[in-house]
């Protein structure tokens, strides 16, 4: 029995496992929702966070790129005799060659401009990746909400502590500490943060804005973080009391045409603008 250890054997399996594990966390951060819904429900594939998946496809391309370079080193004198006969041999296709490199630019400016056909498969990622809200309840109030302890989210959501705890501990849950973070809290009782918040959402105290006026500012610092992108015109103008031919028709005076059902991050898109700026348009006078 040889027991002599392989170096290049060994390299070349790395190497092809790495890429494996490359492909398929790959594929999964595909599908996998947006960030602040993930975090949000507490999102899982085979029992891996979207974290720990963009970490495991980080250190599975890292550990590519290095058995892929050993790779090369023990290989280094037939992959040049190999690349000299193809390039020999392809400068003889010189047909061929500049189809390639067509094809090769095209799918690279496609990423970039979005061209059709090949648009067709960012589209399908944001088609997936929107398909995960199911609910209003599955887009956080702001962002990173889960990382807030329950005494500063329920003081943010203008909810009564006391009552916020003695709630949960009636259906069931166990808090600990008041400064524990809702995604601890989540975690510790086998569920997610969406669930605290809409087990204390009734408590909530929603605070009347009456003769509110807007500026560049307080939109920006009212909206940031509140996943407004996602939301379609007809949503927004709901949710602020806006009325909606006003919207439409203020965003019609600036050049913008804009369908209710279209969501923010449509329109902006279209114009080459942030859906902030549309949310602009729209509140300040």
């Amino acid at each position: 029995m040889d027991k002599k250890f392989h170096k290049r054997g060994f390299v070349t399996l790395l190497t092809a496992l790495s890429f494996l594990a490359m492909v398929i966390s790959g594929v999964i951060l595909y599908i996998v929702p947006q960030g602040r819904i993930a975090y949000w429900i507490d999102w899982k594939f085979i029992a891996l966070t979207k974290t720990e998946w963009t970490n495991i496809h980080t250190v599975s391309w890292f550990l590519f790129l290095i058995a892929g370079g050993f790779h090369i080193y023990y290989n280094w004198n037939t992959l040049v005799s190999y690349v000299l006969n193809k390039v020999t041999h392809a400068l003889s296709l010189k047909r061929e060659l500049l189809i390639s490199i067509l094809i090769f630019v095209f799918v690279i400016l496609s990423g970039f401009y979005q061209i059709p056909p090949l648009k067709y498969i960012i589209d399908l990622n944001e088609y997936i990746k929107k398909s995960w809200v199911k609910s209003p309840e599955y887009e956080p109030p702001f962002g990173h909400a889960e990382e807030l302890s329950l005494k500063t989210f329920t003081k943010k959501m203008n909810i009564d502590l006391p009552l916020a705890i003695e709630e949960l501990k009636n259906k069931g849950l166990v808090i600990e500490k008041e400064t524990d973070s809702l995604k601890k809290i989540a975690r510790m009782n086998k569920t997610n943060p969406m669930n605290i918040y809409i087990a204390i959402k009734n408590f909530e105290q929603k605070e009347i804005e009456t003769g509110i006026v807007y500026t560049p500012e307080l939109v920006e610092e009212k909206f940031a973080g509140t996943g407004i992108e996602r939301k379609t015109l007809s949503q927004v103008c709901a949710e602020n009391n806006i009325d909606l031919t006003l919207a439409k028709k203020k965003l019609s005076e600036k050049g913008i045409s804009a369908k209710e059902e279209e969501t923010m991050k449509e329109i902006a898109s279209r114009y080459d603008k942030l859906p902030m700026d549309i949310l602009k348009i729209i509140l300040v006078n």
